[in-house]
């Protein structure tokens, strides 16, 4: 008993000194808005962030308009997922998984709390919104083009930021500093989710390490750069832009929303946090398959989702050349046919399959990783997680067993 009492003294010991040094560590360093993450992750039971994280952060709505409902398959009901399907989906922590074909929904199912009127966030799925407005601005004339220097736009670009362009920005290649890690709490990222410092880390506090225009590196801080660049050239806030470009054009039946950098007032967090129900995120997988055209309206040109939809000419970390990124936007080429999609930290999906008219939704919790350390050994698989050929071989399953009933 007296050595389990002192096991026990010990171990508070070492807790107490361990939390001690954690609060120096974050005081020196000035960077408060660790005590923000911990308390909106490990003190609700979390290691990041959540995909109900809405009230942690001041949101602006994204209004629908009228609504046009999908079409609910009449086999609804009668489609399932396989044992070994649901046993794999199931581990991952699933809040929804849906598969359209056309505009009839043929499978759809939630988990938990999740229903149809449940938004979630799509962590990095709204690097991909963000583009599709780039190519809204783009073909109204408000942003000249994708070649035009950053600094046209905002005045942080100018001087040795100079030579930036949007399509730096778009394609990640700006050779700005940045650290992009979703677990450690000192990393570039987790202060630009949780502090209010946005612009100020995203715009002023980087620097230059290379060259822009060689090197893709995934860096959430470029697209809140461009997030600005969007709010400069349309004089609108990002979320009353996506509204009047996309949301209430395309049927949306529910509001989205969009957290902000700070107060009620301030900018979106255009690298993540578009909050949408899952039915809703389906119309953007449509949109892609449909080249920007929503039921005879040409919401974005043809063109710019094509360049979207086409790998970035760029060298990756590796040293091999980029093979599974646009314009904010995921490629991946390891079938014989196009298949693109929104992709978001948690194993948030929108797969869209043009060849099929088939779009696949997945909102979660979890993810099973980068797949490049799993068999088969091909470069096309790099940088795609585990699960995205599973869930791709899933949606097709149910569309080939929904065209036999």
């Amino acid at each position: 008993m007296r050595l389990v009492k002192k096991t026990l003294k010990w171990v508070a010991l070492l807790i107490l000194v361990l939390l001690l040094t954690a609060n120096l560590a974050i005081i020196f360093t000035g960077r408060y808005y660790i005590y923000k993450g911990i308390s909106a992750t490990y003190f609700r039971g979390h290691i990041r962030p959540h995909i109900y994280d809405q009230d942690v952060f001041n949101n602006r709505d994204i209004p629908a308009g009228v609504a046009q409902p999908w079409q609910d398959s009449p086999y609804l009901a009668k489609m399932d997922l396989t044992s070994d399907e649901r046993e794999r989906i199931e581990s991952l922590e699933p809040a929804s998984f849906l598969v359209a074909y056309g505009d009839t929904v043929i499978y759809e199912e939630y988990w938990n709390e999740h229903d149809r009127s449940r938004t979630s966030n799509s962590f990095s799925m709204g690097k991909s919104v963000i583009s599709l407005l780039i190519g809204v601005a783009l073909d109204e004339g408000k942003i000249k083009s994708l070649d035009e220097p950053v600094a046209n736009y905002l005045p942080e670009f100018e001087d040795e930021k100079k030579n930036i362009t949007i399509r730096h920005l778009l394609t990640m290649c700006t050779g700005l500093s940045w650290s992009e890690s979703y677990i450690h709490p000192f990393c570039d990222v987790a202060e630009l989710y949780y502090d209010t410092d946005a612009r100020d880390l995203s715009c002023n506090r980087r620097t230059i390490e290379e060259e822009p225009g060689i090197n893709w590196r995934y860096k959430s801080g470029d697209t809140q750069v461009l997030t600005y660049v969007l709010e400069a050239a349309t004089g609108q806030k990002v979320s009353d832009y996506a509204s009047e470009k996309l949301w209430k054009p395309m049927g949306a039946e529910s509001d989205a929303m969009w957290s902000l950098t700070g107060d009620e007032n301030s900018t979106e967090k255009g690298y993540c946090c578009f909050y949408s129900t899952s039915r809703d995120f389906i119309r953007l997988g449509k949109l892609i398959n449909n080249r920007g055209n929503w039921n005879g309206e040409q919401l974005v040109s043809a063109s710019f989702v094509d360049e979207m939809c086409t790998i970035a000419p760029l060298i990756k970390s590796n040293g091999k050349p980029n093979n599974c990124y646009g314009y904010q936007y995921w490629i991946f080429t390891g079938l014989p046919y196009e298949v693109t999609y929104f992709r978001g930290m948690s194993g948030q999906y929108i797969i869209s399959i043009p060849s099929k008219q088939l779009v696949i939704v997945r909102a979660g919790n979890g993810t099973e990783g980068n797949v490049v350390d799993t068999p088969p050994q091909d470069d096309a698989f790099e940088n795609h997680y585990a699960e995205l050929p599973f869930y791709i071989a899933t949606g097709e399953r149910l569309l080939e067993e929904y065209k036999k009933l």
